[in-house]
C-alpha cells in the first residue's frame, strides 16, 4: 500500500529561495502496487523527482505522455485528474510558489495548468547532467539539494517581479482565501477585468477558483489535527456560512464529503491536501 502520497518533510529551504519554494514533499509505497486514485487541487505547482516506477497520469480520462523522472506539475483547474501506479511508487520534490512557473520557467501558468510536463521540455536553461546526478543519489532525500540547485540556477534568469500580483497572493494567503476579487483588484491598483485576466494567465487558474482552493485547503489542514465533529466550528472560522456550505463545496471539488474522504480507500491522498503557505 501507499505509506504516504505527498507527506511534507521538515527540510530547510534556503532563505533566498523561499520566494519560489514553499515546502518539500515525499511519497512512497511499501511494495509493488496497482492502484488508481484522484488528485485534487491545492493551489500550488510541484517539482517532482520520481525514483521508482513512473506513474501514469490521466486528465479527464485521457492518458497523458509522461516518460521522464523529473516533472513540473501545474495547477489543477476544474479537471478530473487521476494517477495510476503499477509498480513501486516513489517520488520526492518541492511545492512551488504559484508564481514560480512564470518567474522561473518563463511560461504562463495556463501553459502548465492540468498538465504534468517533463522538466527538460520546459526549462529555459539546459541541465544535461541532471538525470545522471539524480540517478546517482543513494537515497531519495539526496535528490533535494540537487533540485534546489536547479531552482537556484533558474532564479538567476528569473523574469521581473509583478509586485501587485505578489502582494495580492500574500493577501489571499493571509485571509485564508476569504476575500473578493473586487477587493483584491482594488488593493492591487488595477482594473477588475485586467486583474482577472492577468491572474489566470500567470497563476493558471482564475482568482475566484484560487481563493476557493486556498479556503478549502485551509479548513482541510485544520481537519487533519481536529475531530471531524468540529467541522461546523472550523467551517465558520474559515469563512463558510455553515457546515453545509463547506461540505457542499468540498464535495464539488473533491467528489465526496470530508468524512467519507478521510475514511475512504484513498485517504492517503489527504497528506497532499492542506495549506502549503
Amino acid at each position: 500500500m501507499i505509506k504516504n502520497y505527498a507527506k511534507e518533510l521538515n527540510y530547510p529551504i534556503p532563505e533566498n529561495l523561499k520566494q519560489f519554494v514553499i515546502a518539500s514533499i515525499y511519497g512512497e509505497s511499501d511494495t509493488k502496487i496497482n492502484v488508481k486514485f484522484p488528485v485534487h487541487p491545492i493551489g500550488f505547482p510541484l517539482l517532482v523527482s520520481i525514483f521508482n516506477d513512473i506513474p501514469l497520469v490521466y486528465v479527464r480520462g485521457e492518458k497523458t505522455p509522461r516518460n521522464k523522472r523529473l516533472t513540473i506539475n501545474g495547477q489543477i483547474s476544474n479537471a478530473d485528474i487521476e494517477v495510476e501506479i503499477d509498480g513501486v511508487f516513489g517520488q520526492i520534490g518541492f511545492v512551488l510558489h504559484p508564481t514560480a512557473t512564470y518567474y522561473l520557467f518563463h511560461r504562463t501558468g495556463t501553459f502548465f495548468s492540468n498538465k504534468c510536463q517533463n522538466f527538460d521540455a520546459v526549462t529555459p536553461i539546459a541541465f544535461p547532467e541532471i538525470f545522471k546526478e539524480l540517478e546517482r543519489c543513494s537515497s531519495p532525500e539526496d535528490r533535494l539539494p540537487i533540485l534546489l540547485e536547479l531552482i537556484r540556477e533558474l532564479a538567476k534568469n528569473r523574469l521581473p517581479p509583478i509586485p501587485w500580483l505578489d502582494d495580492s497572493l500574500e493577501e489571499i494567503f493571509s485571509k485564508n482565501g476569504k476575500v473578493s476579487q473586487t477587493m483584491l483588484a482594488e488593493n492591487s491598483g488595477v482594473g477588475v477585468r485586467h486583474y482577472r485576466r492577468k491572474f489566470k494567465e500567470i497563476i493558471g487558474v482564475s482568482p475566484k477558483y484560487f481563493c476557493k482552493v486556498i479556503q478549502l485547503n485551509t479548513i482541510f489542514e485544520l481537519l487533519k489535527t481536529s475531530n471531524t465533529a468540529e467541522i461546523h466550528r472550523l467551517a465558520l472560522d474559515c469563512g463558510y456560512y455553515d457546515q453545509a456550505h463547506f461540505v457542499n463545496e468540498f464535495r464539488q471539488m473533491i467528489g465526496e464529503s470530508p468524512t467519507h474522504f478521510l475514511k475512504g480507500k484513498h485517504a492517503y491522498v489527504a497528506s497532499y491536501l492542506g495549506r502549503k503557505a
